[in-house]
């Protein structure tokens, strides 16, 4: 494996990681809005990774970057958190408030796992790095 396929591997790593840190942020933003009755609001949404082939097939064929996994934003299947409120403007009849179904403590999970996953990715693409330039000081002869 040359230096390129573990930069385009660490790269692609991070962009995935970096993904589902921005998902699990929007959906903690949006945690709190209010749904009005009757129409859509905001569903909650997950990072799916998409494998291009199966893991022994993409050792076997040799990692580049045309065959590397790709992410796509999908919305969960969550229903929404009823809050009986009453009083508030956008009440249903029986005084139910619709809120998008966001779990913060999973949210923050996926924030903190994501976060650790970037870190180890940036810490892999580091050592490649020195690797490769220890490589090149024992090319020159030094």
């Amino acid at each position: 494996m040359d230096f390129a396929q573990v930069f385009a591997i660490g790269a692609a790593g991070m962009s995935v990681q970096r993904m589902r840190v921005e998902v699990a942020a929007l959906n903690l933003a949006n945690a709190h809005t209010v749904q009005a009755p009757g129409t859509p609001g905001y569903q909650p949404q997950r990072v799916v990774v998409n494998p291009s082939l199966p893991f022994d097939a993409l050792v076997a064929a040799g990692l580049h970057a045309g065959a590397l996994p790709t992410a796509s934003v999908e919305p969960a299947a969550s229903s929404p958190r009823m809050v009986h409120d009453p009083g508030h403007p956008l009440a249903d009849a029986r005084g139910f408030v619709r809120h998008p179904g966001v779990d913060p403590a999973t949210e923050m999970v996926t924030l903190m796992e994501a976060m650790r996953s970037y870190e180890a990715n940036v810490a892999a693409l580091n050592t490649a790095r020195a690797l490769a330039l220890k490589t090149l000081e024992i090319g020159r002869g030094t």
